[in-house]
């Protein structure tokens, strides 16, 4: 069984963290008997092929170095920070159609499968009715909370109701891409037992025997860092806590702005963007995983949030909040804390009462861990091979 991918981002390089999400699902289906090839954006950082998984790489700006709307913070914040990329939209939409067409020639998949809905999901329609080849789309969260301008909801919805089937990582995710065609939910996974056994190594050292806060994700609107800055800094200084935030983004600069004018100090570390090898090690280091997330002011938010996964398995407690599609990941109370996005207040209490209740925290972090087997990468790679296989034999029927 062969299938082909479309994606506007994917892994570049084994330490590359963009979407690492799909290059472990990619490997769980490999495992399932399916050849996977990707059709990503091309990158001066692509690194020689990640076999066995083939990359096909689209280039759509002359010179290389001027390709810049995919990966770093992801094409939609790209496009904010610097609307010149505008510019760059027909090339990419033209060349991605263009690569994926002479793929279906030359690989003849059996089925193609595209990650988000615009532009891969209707790029994919549009191959799977001249190719006569079935056809699945994924919603990721971020494509179906966002996009709403304009003509876009309807091209989102034309795309839904024409694949042969479309996913999505929760429930909350497919109400809000606003399909009349019902999704089948299969959500994203994570590496259950190479975060279960984390080894926080040369990080204990650096805690200097403090409660460790973490926080784990892109530095964007939406994840909510910025509340979680103004709650560190209403903690009491019995605490005496230290707080990490790994990851990078367009908010960074505004983000250690305003630790510097809460007055936070060396309590407050920017590790900046970390290799996805090296996570388990800061899961394990922290005493508390927080992500507060919320819905950004074009109505992005939390699809799923793989990190909490990642932090479940590690049996580190969590903290997020009532948003996008986290409360079907979360059980408020059974897996981790849940809080009211935007209410820094309320999220330094949460914070003080894990800290301060041992057994609470060990029973969230025990309950969390449970709760993350199930999404073990094994489990979600059957579900779409099984799916693979579904559409396929409909298709030859």
């Amino acid at each position: 069984m062969k299938a082909l991918w479309l994606t506007s981002s994917f892994p570049r390089h084994p330490r590359d963290s963009a979407s690492v999400f799909l290059r472990h699902l990619a490997r769980a289906l490999q495992r399932e008997g399916v050849e996977i090839h990707v059709l990503m954006p091309d990158h001066p950082d692509i690194a020689p092929d990640d076999a066995p998984i083939r990359r096909h790489p689209f280039r759509y700006a002359f010179p290389r170095h001027r390709q810049q709307l995919a990966y770093g913070s992801g094409i939609l914040p790209n496009l904010r920070r610097n609307p010149r990329l505008y510019r760059q939209i027909p090339g990419f939409l033209a060349a991605m159609t263009w690569k994926a067409q002479h793929l279906c020639r030359q690989l003849r998949p059996d089925l193609v499968h595209a990650h988000w809905i615009l532009p891969q999901g209707s790029i994919a329609v549009l191959l799977g009715s001249r190719f006569d080849v079935p056809t699945l789309v994924t919603a990721h969260g971020g494509d179906a909370f966002a996009l709403q301008g304009g003509v876009l909801p309807a091209l989102k919805r034309w795309t839904l109701n024409r694949a042969d089937a479309w996913t999505s990582n929760t429930a909350a995710t497919a109400t809000a891409a606003g399909a009349s065609r019902p999704a089948i939910v299969i959500p994203m996974g994570v590496e259950f037992d190479r975060f279960a056994d984390g080894d926080p190594g040369n990080l204990i050292p650096l805690k200097a025997g403090r409660p460790l806060i973490l926080f784990v994700g892109r530095l964007v609107e939406k994840k909510g860092v910025g509340d979680l800055l103004d709650a560190f800094a209403r903690l009491g200084p019995a605490l005496d806590c230290r707080l990490w935030i790994v990851g990078d983004g367009e908010q960074r600069p505004v983000l250690e702005a305003k630790a510097r004018r809460l007055g936070l100090g060396e309590n407050v570390r920017f590790w900046g963007r970390r290799p996805h090898q090296e996570l388990p090690a800061f899961y394990a280091a922290a005493d508390l995983f927080v992500a507060p997330s919320v819905t950004d002011r074009r109505g992005d938010t939390e699809g799923q949030g793989v990190v909490f996964l990642e932090a479940m398995a590690s049996a580190t407690a969590v903290i997020a909040t009532h948003t996008g599609g986290i409360e079907e990941v979360i059980e408020d109370g059974r897996h981790g804390l849940l809080v009211e996005p935007g209410d820094p207040h309320a999220l330094a209490a949460a914070m003080t009462r894990l800290l301060c209740d041992d057994d609470l925290r060990r029973r969230l972090a025990w309950e969390g861990r449970c709760q993350a087997r199930s999404y073990d990468w094994a489990v979600i790679g059957r579900r779409f091979a099984e799916l693979y296989r579904q559409l396929i034999e409909q298709k030859r029927c």
